[in-house]
Order: C-alpha cells, then structure tokens, then sequence
C-alpha cells in the first residue's frame, strides 16, 4: 500500500476544497491509504513515524516545512505564504486574483481604491502587484495598508488583526471607495469595523475578498464578494504530481498556477459608483441584459442624451466605448460559464448575448488569444 500523509488546517473552506479535489484522484489510486493529520509541529513528527511516501500539505510556517524537507519524502505544498525556495507546489494564480478584484471594483464605476495585505504573506505580496498593475493601466492608485511584519500571518485567527490604525486608515479615505483584502476572513473584519465607525457597505465602502469562503462570506455583513479560488482543481493536480514525483519524476521547475474562475458577487460590491445618471442608466442595461444580444440603439433609448454625448461620457468615465463594454460584459459571462458550467458552446453562445457558437469563438479569441474550448480546459481536472 501506499501511504499519504495530509498535512492541513481543516477548519478552512480553501483546505477542505483542496482536500475534495486530492479525493476525486486518490478514487482512481485504490492503493492509496489516507494520513490527516493537522498542520502543527508535533502531528507531522507523529506522521514521520510511520514514514509516508508521499505528502500533500497545506503549511505556512517555515520552521514546519523544514521539518518536512527533513523527511526526504516526495511531498507537494498548496500553500503560498512563505516565497517559493525550490518546494514543489500547486496553488492559484496570485498575480490574476489581484487583477481580477481589481477590474470587478473599477467595473463598479469606483474611482477610489484600497487593498489590505500582510506583510510576511508572499501571495498577499503577489495579490497587491496584481490589484496594483491593473490600476496602473487603468490610471487609477491605491491607498494599501499592511498588517504589522512583526507578526507572523495567523490564518486561525488567534487575535483581531485589524486594530485603531486600521480604522482611522479607512476613515481617511475619500469615498466612496473600493477596497480589496487578500483574504476572506479581513473582508468579514472590515465589514464590522466599517459599521463600527458609522461607513456604509458598499455605498460608502464596497469590498471584495478573495478565496470566496462560503461560511465567511455569509456571515460578513452585508454578504461579501470574493474572488474564486479553484481549490478543488488544485488538489486534484496536486495529487497529480505527488503521483508523478513518487515514481521517480523531476519536480517541475515553478510552481503549478491555476486561474481563478471569477467573482462571487455579493451585497459588499453591489453597486454603482457613477455620477453621471445618463452612463449609470446605460451601463445597468448592459449589465442587466447580458445575456441578450445588446445594440447601442438599444440603450439610446433608455437614455434622454445623444449617441455622440452619450460614448464621450462614456469613454471618459470608463475609457472605453459603449461598444467594447457589451462586447466585455458578454465576453465575462462566456468566461463564467465556459470556467463553472458543462453547457455546450451553443448554449454558452446563447446565454451570453452571442448570435451563434461560431461568432463567440471569433470575438473570444480575438480578446484572449485562445478558442473557447482551450479556455474551458483549463479548468477541468484530467481524468
């Protein structure tokens, strides 16, 4: 038989995602026997006993990956806290995450921007450079506020993290604004400091997480956005190259990145920041009518101002035309369902406002590079 440690905190909805994922390969491995064990010092000395020949392992603090380097057993981490020092590992793609929360608050209509991050957190790091880039590009900046270096991240939540700085931070921030956090948990903790010092969310404040954990998205008041994390696609492709690394192949050189699937968009981000009455009117029927095939005559009708007037306000809110924004906004929910959904390109084609299969192919690969199909595939586990 072959023995599997998992190393993991099992109260995390990204860890219990992960571990579904490993579960669906290890279906196909009758052979392997199953080790959890928690992600603590003396659990993984114990599991050292009984010498596993592979590990999967989702740790954060270094002095417990030198104690499993120590092993000298094939092991695979789905964890990004730490910078990647040669360890094999497979998790999201921290850099398109950041992006992602990124063009979701400037698609608000937002103008002003903020992003909470650790210090000693390396995808927290990656996360920002994201939410950083995509402002750049869009000629926007950022207010960013790091919790304390002094501390080592503490994904169990032993201490309130977000103290009186953090308040007068958000306080001093002109609004309304846009603020991403590069975990759930300081999404549910901004939240209630936002009702504790008298900010609405989102109205005054709109927010957006990331790792779309269900438990802490709900509770968070109002219900918070977040981006998607693939966690059951990372286990699955981590027992993969456990697999692999067990019979003998080399570790790949970097580190396996899979794309988040999109935003979960909930009562913390449901707004639209937008001044100008005539381009907020236009921009809801975009987004409300999505699915269907939209014209620019379409909206114009809706709206008590000119074509010409209409793409100038347009373009110098969002900087672009009233034609690229459909053509967006259909494109994403092409995106969305080609990333969640097993419908065919036909239906997809016709749930996001496309004539036909062939005209989303030509408009998708105009904007990505890549066919539909290649775009869907890589976000399906192999089999």
């Amino acid at each position: 038989m072959v023995h599997i440690g998992l190393v993991f905190d099992y109260s995390t909805s990204y860890c219990r995602g992960v571990l579904r994922g490993m579960k669906r390969y290890a279906e196909s491995r009758q052979n392997w026997v199953l080790m959890p064990v928690v992600s603590d010092a003396k659990a993984i000395r114990m599991l050292s006993k009984v010498k596993p020949d592979g590990i999967i392992t989702w740790v954060f603090r270094t002095s417990l990956l030198e104690i499993l380097t120590s092993l000298r057993t094939p092991w695979v981490n789905v964890c990004g806290v730490t910078p990647d020092v040669g360890i094999p590992r497979v998790g999201p793609d921290d850099l398109l995450i950041g992006q992602l929360a990124a063009t979701h608050l400037l698609d608000r209509g937002i103008r002003h921007f903020g992003f909470i991050g650790h210090a000693e957190h390396a995808g927290s790091a990656r996360r920002e450079e994201g939410f950083r880039r995509t402002l750049d590009q869009a000629h926007h900046t950022a207010a960013y506020y790091h919790e304390t270096g002094r501390q080592q991240f503490d994904s169990r939540l032993h201490r309130w993290a977000l103290g009186e700085g953090f308040r007068r931070w958000v306080d001093s921030l002109p609004k309304p604004v846009g603020i991403s956090t590069f975990y759930d948990m300081w999404g549910l903790q901004l939240s209630e400091v936002c009702r504790e010092v008298g900010l609405r969310v989102p109205e005054d404040v709109a927010i957006v997480g990331m790792g779309n954990d269900d438990l802490l998205c709900e509770l968070a008041r109002p219900s918070l956005s977040s981006v998607v994390v693939p966690a059951e696609r990372i286990g699955y492709e981590a027992a993969v190259l456990l697999d692999r690394l067990m019979a003998g192949a080399k570790p790949p050189d970097r580190p396996v990145l899979l794309p988040p699937t999109g935003v979960a968009i909930r009562q913390s981000s449901d707004i639209l920041a937008i001044d100008d009455p005539e381009v907020a009117a236009a921009i809801r029927l975009i987004h409300e009518h999505g699915h269907q095939p939209i014209r620019v005559g379409d909206l114009l009708r809706a709206v008590s101002i000119s074509r010409r007037s209409l793409e100038r306000r347009f373009r110098t809110i969002f900087n672009r035309s009233i034609s690229e924004e459909i053509r967006r906004v259909h494109l994403e929910r092409a995106r969305d369902m080609l990333a969640g959904t097993e419908l065919s390109m036909s239906e997809v084609a016709e749930h996001a406002g496309f004539s036909n299969a062939r005209h989303l192919s030509i408009a998708f690969r105009q904007q990505t590079g890549r066919t539909p199909s290649a775009y869907r595939q890589q976000f399906r586990s192999r089999p």
